[in-house]
């Protein structure tokens, strides 16, 4: 009788364990929770991803070299300044070696500085692996519980996001 309730205890306590933690499991894919990013800096804040929750957050990550990811930082940076509410949050980080280079794409394509991030290398590191952006730069759209709801969204996408809110 005593093995048989080990067991039971045993068994409790590991589906316990595995429901605790699969509310934390992050990964950079629709469904999952965003990986955090701490501490970016732009010169007048510091933020992290968690402190922008209760809001959508379109994270999107960019670098000058490379054309794609730089027009699509574009792209969103129109987009939230075209909102009238405050329903979306700009996340846009910055991978450039050079903060100097970054700063002047930021004056040149004329984006919004208190949304544009640039990240250290150091940082950049542990994102790379986190967002696997060695696959390319990519856009997440994060809901307000901090998971993502879509990769790569389209501006019609996220106005749809936007009014279901």
């Amino acid at each position: 009788m005593k093995k048989t309730m080990s067991y039971i205890a045993f068994f409790v306590v590991m589906v316990l364990l595995i429901s605790a933690y699969s509310q934390r499991v992050v990964k950079s894919e629709k469904g999952y929770t965003a990986p955090e990013i701490e501490a970016l800096d732009n010169d007048s804040a510091h933020i992290s991803l968690n402190s922008l929750r209760g809001k959508y957050v379109l994270v999107n990550f960019w670098d000058s070299n490379n054309a794609v990811s730089r027009i699509a930082a574009g792209e969103y940076d129109r987009f939230s300044k075209d909102l009238n509410d405050n329903s979306l949050r700009l996340f846009s980080v910055n991978t450039d070696e050079n903060k100097k280079l970054f700063r002047e794409i930021v004056k040149k394509d004329n984006l919004d500085e208190s949304t544009q991030f640039h990240i250290d290398e150091a940082k950049a590191k542990n994102l790379r692996a986190d967002y696997r952006l060695e696959q390319g730069f990519s856009s997440y759209l994060v809901d307000p519980q901090g998971k993502i709801v879509a990769v790569n969204p389209s501006v019609k996408t996220l106005e749809s996001y936007l009014a279901q809110k």
